[in-house]
C-alpha cells in the first residue's frame, strides 16, 4: 500500500514508522523545513517540504497514485481541507482525518456534505483521555478501547491457581455482554474458541466486552482456586 501522510509530528512520525515496518510505502508532507530535513534521515520514504493544502504539493507527493491519505497535523481546519483536496484529486483514495478538538469531530461527522471526504476520523487526544479515565476508574486491565461503542478488548492471564484453568468456555458463565474471542496457551499457540474449547492451565484469554461488565468479567477470570493453591 502507498500512503501519503500530512504532518510529521509525534503522531505522523509514529504512523509512518509503523507503516514502513509493515512493508508499506510512505511519503510525508511536512511544512517545517528543519523537521522535514530531520525526517528524511529517519524514514525510508520520500519527505516533501511543503503545504498539503496546496494541490500542487499533493500532486508532487503522487496523491493520484496513493491508496490512502492521512492528515495528521495538529490543525483541524488544515487537515479537513487537505482531505477534501486529496479526494478531489483521487476519488478512490481512503482518507484519515485527525481532529484535535472533539467538538469539531462531532460537527464534521454530522454534516453530510463533509462526511464523503473522509473515511476515518480519529482524535488521539480524546482516545488518550478516555484511556486514562477508564484506567483511573477500573485499573489493572491490558486494554484496547472502542469509545464510540462503549466496549473494550481486554487481555487476562491464566496462571497457576486460576479457577478458570482447564475449564470449558461454555462452563464459565461469561456475562452476556462479553465474549471470549481468542485463547493463547503458554507456548503462544492461538485458539479461536467455541463453547467446547478447554482453557489451558497457563496462557491468556482475550475478551471483547461492554465497559459496563468488565468488573464482573475481571472478577470471574482472575478468581483464584482454593483447591489449586493447596
Amino acid at each position: 500500500m502507498f500512503v501519503v501522510i500530512m504532518g510529521a509530528g509525534r503522531v505522523g512520525y509514529l504512523v509512518a514508522k509503523m507503516l514502513e515496518e509493515e512493508g508499506h510505502d510512505v511519503t510525508i508532507i511536512e511544512m517545517d523545513k528543519e523537521r522535514a530535513k530531520e525526517l528524511s534521515l529517519l524514514i525510508n520514504g520520500l519527505v516533501i517540504e511543503g503545504d498539503a493544502t496546496d494541490p500542487k504539493t499533493l500532486e508532487e507527493a503522487n496523491i493520484k497514485q496513493a491508496d490512502a491519505f492521512a492528515a495528521l497535523t495538529g490543525k483541524d481546519d488544515a487537515n479537513l481541507l487537505a482531505c477534501i483536496l486529496a479526494k478531489h484529486l483521487n476519488p478512490k483514495i481512503k482518507t484519515s482525518l485527525r481532529i484535535g478538538n472533539p467538538k469539531n469531530r462531532r460537527i464534521f461527522e454530522e454534516v453530510t456534505d463533509l462526511k464523503r471526504y473522509f473515511d476515518f476520523v480519529i482524535s488521539p487526544e480524546e482516545i488518550a483521555a478516555e484511556y486514562i479515565s477508564r484506567n483511573i476508574v477500573t485499573p489493572g486491565f491490558d486494554r484496547v478501547l472502542f469509545p464510540k461503542e462503549g466496549a473494550e478488548i481486554v487481555r487476562f492471564t491464566i496462571e497457576k491457581g486460576s479457577e478458570i484453568a482447564g475449564k470449558l468456555v461454555k462452563d464459565l458463565n461469561i456475562p452476556k455482554d462479553a465474549l471470549i474471542i481468542a485463547i493463547y496457551d503458554e507456548k503462544g499457540n492461538l485458539m479461536i474458541p467455541s463453547g467446547d474449547t478447554k482453557l489451558p492451565e497457563r496462557g491468556q484469554v482475550i475478551v471483547f466486552a461492554k465497559s459496563s461488565v468488565l468488573d464482573d468479567v475481571k472478577e470471574l477470570l482472575e478468581k483464584k482456586s482454593t483447591e489449586k493453591l493447596e
